[in-house]
């Protein structure tokens, strides 16, 4: 039996996921399923699968650096979980650093920057500053990507599920995989900050 190379891709996410998550970090968060992985261990490695869908614009990858950072912008929901989950993980050559963030000043040295629920009130403003950057944006609260964000993760009969804003995508010059768009739902913006 010949597997198309897109089914092959979506199926190896799924699979590599599970594999990852049984791998990585200690169980902090709610469980997703009983005796299953937590929703955070779900997330973390999410994030790591997101950076293998996304292709940065070259001047968003400098020639300098070696790595790609993740940031978590407002309080922390992972605790070791995010480190543990890309510890020695390369992608496209890069390492994988994560990045504690306290103000969204310092947010635009991120690759990706995953917007904690403790920011939910400061959306807007946090997307009016990053508007144009090459950052993948991702949160967790109620219509996160309806909103603005990029990529909204989402609990759906107990897993972990993501939306994706295709339009804020391409404003911030990022291009996402078909297979990514495949395996997430898309929605289209209801209110943009400042628009």
């Amino acid at each position: 039996m010949v597997i198309a190379p897109g089914l092959r891709r979506g199926a190896m996410l799924l699979g590599l996921v599970g594999t990852l998550i049984a791998a990585g970090g200690r169980t902090v968060g709610a469980e997703v399923s009983s005796g299953g992985p937590s929703e955070y261990q779900v997330k973390a490695a999410y994030l790591y699968y997101l950076a293998t869908f996304v292709d940065w614009p070259p001047e968003a990858l400098p020639l300098d650096s070696d790595s790609l950072i993740i940031g978590v912008l407002g309080d922390d929901p992972f605790g070791d979980i995010l480190e543990a989950t890309v510890r020695g993980k390369i992608v496209n050559n890069r390492s994988l650093i994560v990045s504690r963030i306290r103000n969204v000043k310092n947010a635009r040295q991120c690759n990706i920057l995953f917007i904690s629920s403790s920011e939910q009130g400061d959306l807007p403003t946090i997307l009016k500053f990053l508007d144009g950057a090459a950052i993948l944006t991702v949160g967790e609260f109620g219509e996160f990507a309806a909103r603005g964000g990029q990529i909204g993760f989402r609990t759906e009969d107990r897993k972990v599920r993501f939306d994706i804003n295709i339009a804020a995508v391409e404003r911030s010059g990022l291009k996402i995989s078909a297979q990514l768009m495949k395996l997430g739902r898309i929605v289209k913006e209801s209110e943009r900050p400042g628009g």
